[in-house]
């Protein structure tokens, strides 16, 4: 007889994790209020995030993913255009332009992604301008010209 506590042979190695050292300054920022962004990164990509203390340097901060490989690298991905984003909208680096980095032209277009908001089509995104994705064709990163 089956014990269904037993993982199935398919289910091996489906699961990994990873972690991602940021400043411990932006922590609060990438949590959100209420753990909004967070959990937006984990409703998107279904990876599992944490945020654990540095095992040695207090100025650093662990982001521990947990998911597919996929949902890490998706996760991964939104994290780090996170940090981009927080870090290139404070004087004196921003070159953002008017209107928030995501929003027109200019040299903050380069930010957005390749990939459409899954949650504005459904017309359920909650980040609005803040959005790490596209929410039409004309936001979409275009690929480098060789």
């Amino acid at each position: 007889m089956a014990n269904p506590s037993m993982a199935t042979p398919s289910s091996f190695g489906a699961s990994a994790t990873a972690k991602i050292s940021i400043d411990a300054s932006l922590a609060g920022v990438i949590i959100g209020r209420g753990g909004v962004n967070t959990k937006q990164i984990s409703r998107v990509t279904g990876a599992k995030l944490a945020i654990r203390d540095h095992e040695s340097d207090t100025s650093l901060k662990n982001i521990a993913l947990e998911g597919t490989f996929d949902q890490i690298m998706h996760a991964g991905a939104m994290v780090r255009e996170l940090t981009v984003n927080i870090s290139g909208s404070a004087p004196p680096l921003a070159k953002n332009p008017p209107g928030g980095p995501h929003r027109g032209g200019g040299t903050g277009s380069n930010l957005k992604t390749q990939s459409m908001c899954e949650n504005f089509a459904k017309g359920s995104c909650t980040f609005g301008d803040r959005c790490h994705f596209a929410h039409g064709e004309n936001e979409l990163r275009k690929p480098a010209a060789t």
